[in-house]
């Protein structure tokens, strides 16, 4: 089926509904789908390369996304729930900022630096300025559910003195943007030339130092 092109200002709401993940076909065709998305790319992959690489009907494909667009937004937030939660994975009853900060920098970073990643980025950087409502699914399941677990840990740290945090929105967007640096943007122009593990470190580090120095909490004198 041709791709069904959108309107600026239209929403995929209406082409799809919530799959449901514990369905096992609907678990195959979102794994089938990822890979091939992943290799190929949105605009190379057919509805009908996923259903064979599903292994499922064309019409059991279409029962659960009736689009490509709804099926490749349902692949993408699904990868950037999981990047949220891995990114947050064995911080959350912590008590020491510091350490928390690293773990969560580390994640970030280091999730954010895989191959695959940076193919999922070009891919959706490809799609987005067609289909801007996958961009604001990807946006609200991934990049503001992370910021919004940060802030949200900046404020308990607020709250008991370790921070001193007026804006906790705005400085977990600070924080992420000092250890993430340039890696990024370096990751999907210059593939060929990965930071070492010493540089991601490095960035980590200093940007945890800024960070902290920034929101370090305000002493009386004396």
């Amino acid at each position: 089926m041709a791709m069904q092109q959108l309107q600026d200002g239209d929403s995929l709401e209406g082409q799809r509904a919530t799959p449901d993940r514990s369905n096992l076909k609907v678990a195959s065709i979102l794994a089938a789908a990822r890979e091939l998305f992943i290799d190929q790319g949105f605009d190379a992959v057919s509805m009908d390369m996923v259903s064979r690489q599903a292994n499922v009907s064309k019409a059991t494909l279409y029962a659960h996304f009736t689009s490509k667009e709804a099926l490749f937004t349902a692949v993408m937030v699904d990868e950037a729930n999981r990047v949220a939660d891995e990114i947050w994975r064995l911080t959350l009853d912590k008590d020491d900022v510091a350490h928390v900060l690293r773990l969560v920098a580390t994640n970030f970073v280091e999730i954010f630096l895989t191959e695959q990643a940076m193919l999922l980025l070009r891919t959706v950087a490809g799609v987005v300025p067609r289909l801007p409502s996958v961009g604001t699914a990807i946006f609200e399941s991934g990049p503001k559910v992370i910021k919004e677990r940060l802030a949200q840990f900046l404020i308990k740290a607020h709250e008991s003195g370790q921070l001193n945090v007026p804006d906790p929105a705005l400085a977990a967007i600070q924080f992420l943007s000092l250890v993430r640096g340039d890696f990024d943007i370096r990751g999907m122009l210059v593939p060929s030339s990965p930071p070492s593990r010493a540089e991601v470190d490095a960035q980590i580090e200093a940007g945890i130092e800024l960070f902290l120095g920034r929101y370090s909490p305000v002493r009386s004198p004396g």
